[in-house]
């Protein structure tokens, strides 16, 4: 668990009470200065959230994980932009799968990297299934400019702020 990550231990520290908790909000906000790891907390707070193992501390042994490491989980999703935008298009297909049941885990995690580049009409798209989510769905947008997000979008989803590293 976050072994490998150094700093925002407070996150990390918050994110492991979450799993132990089993309360899991349906949608996060990771906001912070690019470079300081909140893509790699993002994917290893996904990790665990599907773990099936005994202990839910990535394992590394339950099918789930395998299959994570092996870059092949068929619950975890990851969108990321075309290096310029996330267009409406990649949320609707999102938005297609998302009514699927979970194939190995009791979840699924949708991981947007660099959610600020959304274009509006992609953030409208998407504030449908942050208002009205399928019980076993956990979002998770990554992005470094808040103010880019819509207050409707940002009010739906637990705040997490990171800090820069020291």
């Amino acid at each position: 668990m976050f072994d490998k990550i150094i700093g925002n231990e407070e996150i990390q520290e918050l994110l492991k009470q979450t799993i132990k908790s089993k309360r899991a909000s349906h949608s996060y906000l990771f906001i912070g200065t690019e470079g300081i790891g909140k893509k790699l907390i993002a994917k290893e707070f996904a990790k665990m959230l599907l773990c099936i193992g005994n202990d839910k501390k990535n394992c590394a042994r339950c099918k789930s994980c395998l299959e994570f490491v092996n870059s092949n989980n068929p619950d975890y999703v990851q969108i990321d932009s075309d290096g310029k935008i996330i267009k409406i298009e990649q949320i609707r297909q999102m938005q297609e799968k998302i009514l699927e049941k979970p194939i190995v885990s009791s979840k699924k995690v949708y991981v947007i990297n660099d959610a600020d580049l959304m274009t509006k009409e992609a953030q409208n798209c998407l504030l449908k299934t942050l208002e009205e989510p399928p019980e076993f769905v956990i979002i998770i947008l990554v992005l470094a400019n808040e103010s880019k997000i819509l207050n409707t979008v940002k009010s739906r989803c637990m705040r997490i702020f990171f800090s820069k590293l020291k």
